[in-house]
């Protein structure tokens, strides 16, 4: 066992070094050969990892090694100071484990030497820096890590530079920048390996070391934004500053995850703190869901512009880590004991806070993977077509204002029934998307007039809205006929869909699990892939997330309770047909045994 910076240090059986002793998890760094070679003065192995009397060294090499051993003389601990400069520079698990420390108890210190926490580090300094999303189980160690040490080694190695911190609201981020402001003021070390960055006493040196403004390290420019700054996306964000790294970090907390508005409030100020950059900058994004539709899965789901539409590509990389290895209940735990995730199980936030899923496959109720695919050459020629319109803003939804989304699918029934009632249904065309009353209606036209023969049109009644009208006037303009009756005798060709006081999500289920879960919803392949994926997304995310295109289908089974669709015969029904045929066709004074 060897102790650097007051921390003890034994190699991790399950954890290999490299490249004595390689396993599928490695340290970067053999701790204990450091330690020792600066006991014994061995500059050779520590400047070129070669040794003396055994490899050959250059002119060079011999001067440095020299005048390296001069200065050690000089200032005893000189030696010690470059080799751990260099560690903090190129180790974040041996700035995390030996400066950052974050444990209290022997317990805690294991924790941190633990194969996931050492790998973790190891991916983040070998993955992308820029435009990265770090979604972990809570009690990993993500801030301890990436808005903590990492940080702490970004300004040491680029101290001219600016790191902004930016959470949900300003008192968040400040705790991250009180635990950096702590580390560089109690740990000595940071000031014996980097005294041209860090100050020695920094509340008596620096010129700005505050928790609300932000602190300040040794630099040669007076520009205006500190070392480090700590700043809310909702209150408190700053204006004319500009950072080369970003870190955003707690932008939702279970508080925000309860309020739809907040949430969009916060996509709009993150999409806004993007102005904050400067060209040739990074920013990292840290969390755990709450929500399905929160401001993480918003940043999720983010397609990088400059890929193929066809074939879009997430604009962030993306590193998720749940709390198990198979990301499920009963997998095993990668980083707590079983014991802490047993009692984690018990809580109402387990599937988000350490799933990082809060709909469960075993608890979906619409099932995506049942939503059957087919080609537009296999779907019936005699299918009764309906066109059916969900409003944006309607009440009782998940929907806000900033959010809202229109809905329409053409959708074909086969008219036959299975033995207890029900139809195969195809949709046929989908359109799903944020937009105002005009673009809807245009969409609305386009697809009742490609549609074909539609046999009703069913629009959502919200509130006072006359949208039906609107859209019957815009038919009529393209020499199509639809007249909506506010009473729905079932004659009209328009129908007015009402929810009628029915709870939103038992509506939903009500109407689509059981055709759904059973094989009987088709979904042409002929419809854009995108209005697909988020048809699909609302089934797997329901009843947490938007429910649009739910809604719309849904309504189906109101507008065509009143039909009666033949059903298939059975074998015993064809044999019951013949018997009763010969019967009607029987004369008994044609009747011939077969005799001549």
């Amino acid at each position: 066992m060897i102790e650097i910076n007051g921390v003890q240090f034994e190699p991790h059986p399950e954890i290999g070094v490299l490249p004595y002793n390689p396993k599928l998890v490695n340290y970067r760094t053999d701790y204990e050969k450091i330690v020792l070679d600066i006991k014994n003065k061995r500059y050779g192995r520590l400047l070129f990892n070669k040794e003396v009397g055994v490899d050959e060294f250059s002119a060079e090499e011999e001067d440095q090694m020299r005048w390296l051993g001069a200065e050690e003389k000089k200032n005893p601990g000189y030696l010690e100071a470059c080799v751990f400069r260099k560690l903090i520079a190129t180790d974040l698990w041996f700035l995390l484990y030996f400066i950052v420390k974050p444990f209290l108890d022997e317990n805690g210190r294991r924790k941190v030497n633990h194969p996931f926490v050492v790998q973790a580090c190891n991916e983040l300094q070998k993955g992308p820096k820029d435009n990265t999303l770090d979604l972990w189980a809570r009690e990993h160690y993500k801030s301890s890590i990436l808005t903590i040490a990492e940080t702490i080694q970004y300004q040491l190695k680029n101290p001219e530079c600016s790191t902004g911190i930016l959470s949900y609201v300003a008192p968040k981020s400040k705790k991250f920048l009180f635990s950096i402001r702590s580390i560089f003021e109690s740990q000595k070390i940071l000031y014996t390996t980097y005294p041209d960055v860090v100050w020695e006493n920094p509340k008596s040196e620096a010129p700005l070391w505050s928790i609300d403004e932000g602190i300040i390290l040794r630099r040669r420019s007076t520009r205006q934004e500190p070392s480090i700054g700590a700043y809310g996306l909702t209150e408190g964000m700053p204006t004319g500053f500009h950072f080369e790294r970003r870190i955003y970090d707690d932008i939702v907390t279970e508080d925000i995850g309860e309020s739809v508005d907040v949430m969009e409030t916060i996509k709009k100020k993150f999409d806004s703190s993007q102005n904050l950059g400067k060209e040739g900058g990074h920013h990292r994004v840290i969390g755990t869901y709450y929500h399905h539709s929160d401001p993480l899965t918003y940043i999720r789901d983010k397609v990088d512009p400059k890929s193929d539409p066809e074939r879009p590509k997430t604009l962030y990389y993306i590193r998720f880590k749940p709390a198990t290895d198979d990301g499920t209940r009963e997998g095993k735990p990668v980083l707590i004991s079983q014991e802490r995730l047993d009692f984690l199980k018990t809580t109402a936030t387990f599937n988000c806070q350490q799933l990082l899923n809060p709909t469960p496959e075993e608890e979906q109720k619409l099932n995506p993977d049942y939503f059957q695919p087919i080609g537009p050459e296999f779907i019936p020629r005699e299918v009764i077509k309906f066109l059916l319109v969900d409003q944006a803003g309607d009440a009782g939804s998940n929907k806000t204002k900033v959010s809202d989304a229109w809905a329409a699918g053409v959708l074909g029934v086969e008219p036959v029934a299975d033995e207890i009632g029900q139809s195969r249904v195809f949709l046929m065309d989908l359109w799903i998307s944020i937009a105002g009353e005009s673009e809807a209606i245009d969409q609305i036209v386009r697809m009742y007039v490609d549609g074909g023969v539609i046999a009703r049109l069913g629009v959502e009644k919200v509130g006072i809205s006359t949208t039906h009208l609107h859209i019957a006037k815009a038919l009529k303009a393209k020499g199509r006929f639809v007249e909506f009756d506010e009473a729905d005798n079932g004659v009209s060709s328009g129908v007015l869909l009402r929810p009628a006081g029915r709870h939103k999500k038992k509506f939903i289920e009500g109407a689509l699990a059981w055709p759904l879960n059973n094989g009987k919803l088709y979904y042409s392949t002929r419809i854009k892939p995108k209005y697909i994926e988020r048809l699909k997304q609302e089934m797997a995310n329901h009843p947490r997330w938007n429910d649009d295109g739910l809604n719309m289908m849904a309504y189906l089974y109101d507008v065509i309770k009143e039909y009666r669709f033949l059903k298939p015969e059975t074998e015993f029904e064809r044999m019951q047909a013949r018997m009763n045929q010969q019967r009607q066709d029987y004369n008994p004074l044609t009747f011939s045994h077969g005799r001549a």
